[in-house]
């Protein structure tokens, strides 16, 4: 009885074991940051509640930079780490509903922006002037000391509902337009400038759109100026700054995706 004891405590040591790593072993293999990204995307499109990662593979900040670039919705990334070597990430989103109006807000506009026949630069312009003409700067949160960046104005709703918002409000504006007209691209953010603005790739190469620099403050009405509008990174780099090789990774990863 004392041996058959024994085998019973040594399986259930066993089963206990592969029942702790068990997740892990599940939990899916990612390489990049943007790949990380894309699954956190599927699953809140899904309306999942979070994904498990082997936590070595993973450095919240730079997968939050990922999605962000990617997924026009405002929203918080939060990390849980597990003991089993695993950590799970979970995004939420701020005002869900209210940015889904916006996006099918977005659609709407970018189908009445775009004529047919038009190329890939005609679109991207026609929704930048839809979008500088449509929505004016939030000069009274731009100059809060401390701004709630879960807000309205720095995200799509804003731009696109409220016809107000700041640079992040512009940018995430932009991507649902391009979105909704079948366009890749990207937000870029930067530390440095603490300023957003979108990014595409067009036959190969990279071309930057900065809606929030081409409207007037004082807002100006219908007038749209194209100064940064479709720059390539040299001519942008005379007055931008950011972290390129992220943004061109991103941009790498997305194009050979869409392939």
């Amino acid at each position: 009885m004392k041996r058959l004891a024994g085998v019973l405590a040594v399986l259930m040591l066993a089963v206990g074991a592969a029942l702790w790593w068990l997740p892990r072993m599940l939990a899916p293999q990612v390489g990049s940051p943007y790949e990380a990204a894309m699954l956190l995307e599927q699953d809140v499109r899904a309306g999942g509640d979070g994904v498990l990662f082997r936590a070595e593979q993973i450095d919240p900040d730079e997968v939050y930079r990922a999605l962000e670039a990617c997924y026009p919705y405002a929203f918080s990334l939060h990390a849980t780490m597990r003991p089993n070597r695993t950590i799970e990430l979970q995004v939420r989103v701020s005002r869900q509903a209210r940015q889904a109006q916006a996006q099918t807000y977005a659609a709407a506009l970018a189908a009445d922006s775009i004529e047919p026949g038009m190329d890939e630069v005609q679109k991207l312009r026609a929704l930048h002037d839809a979008l500088v003409r449509l929505c004016a700067y939030d000069n009274d949160t731009a100059a809060q000391a401390s701004p709630d960046g879960a807000t309205a104005p720095f995200a799509a709703d804003g731009a696109l509902l409220d016809h107000q918002a700041v640079c992040a409000g512009y940018g995430r504006a932009f991507g649902m337009l391009c979105e909704a007209a079948g366009i890749d691209s990207i937000y870029v953010a930067s530390e440095q400038m603490n300023h957003g603005w979108n990014a595409v790739r067009l036959d190969g190469q990279t071309y930057f759109i900065d809606c929030t620099f081409d409207d007037p403050v004082p807002d100006r009405g219908d007038y749209v100026s194209d100064q940064y509008c479709l720059l390539t990174a040299e001519e942008m780099a005379r007055t931008h700054v950011w972290d390129q090789a992220f943004y061109e990774q991103m941009l790498d990863q997305m194009e050979a995706q869409a392939q």
